[in-house]
């Protein structure tokens, strides 16, 4: 699967990972009910407009959720065809974690994240709940495209919940952890999960 960023996906993703350090950073100096949205974008050096065009609140801007898939790599993905389950699961995995590898996240910033702010914030918590709920739908769809399935078979909906749950078990394990290596990325411990996950497959 293709693992090289257009020009533009790469801006785009910075200017995202951009504005959550500088509300991450905000609500840690802060608090987080005392951070404004005004004041997230003079810390990340861009408009309200640039703002909302990324995140419709700060508590999504807070919030550690998925990343959007660039359609070149969804339609990449749709084209291999069906396939066994356990490969879908596998290549499902690597796409939908393929942020952590192109761009990976700050380890304390992911911490604060996973952690912190949803544990201690019930609108950050929701904000992750959402957006997570959205995401799944999305793997949902793709799967079902590759499998020639309809949207609302079991099949994509468990093939997706445990991808989702590969990648989750991944980065809390990596944000606990020390870390492995100069690079430090979360995607050894993706790709663990992942081995694990999939052996459900072909036990």
């Amino acid at each position: 699967m293709t693992s090289q960023m257009g020009l533009r996906e790469r801006r785009r993703r910075e200017t995202s990972a951009d504005i959550r350090g500088a509300a991450v950073r905000l609500a840690r100096e802060r608090g987080f009910d005392r951070v404004t949205i005004e004041e997230i974008c003079i810390e990340a050096g861009i408009s309200a407009r640039t703002f909302f065009n990324y995140f419709p609140n700060k508590e999504s801007a807070i919030a550690y959720g998925p990343s959007d898939i660039p359609p070149e790599l969804v339609e990449e993905f749709v084209a291999a065809g069906p396939a066994s389950y356990s490969v879908v699961l596998d290549e499902l995995i690597t796409l939908a974690a393929h942020h952590l590898r192109d761009m990976p996240p700050d380890r304390d910033q992911a911490e604060e994240r996973c952690w912190n702010s949803l544990k201690r914030h019930p609108r950050c918590l929701a904000a992750f709940l959402a957006d997570l709920e959205r995401f799944q739908n999305h793997l949902i769809d793709i799967v079902a495209r590759r499998q020639a399935m309809r949207a609302d078979e079991e099949i994509p909906a468990v093939i997706s919940a445990l991808a989702l749950t590969a990648i989750r078990s991944g980065i809390e394990r990596w944000t606990s952890a020390e870390p492995e290596d100069a690079d430090d990325t979360p995607m050894p411990y993706v790709e663990r999960a992942a081995v694990l996950v999939n052996s459900i497959f072909t036990r």
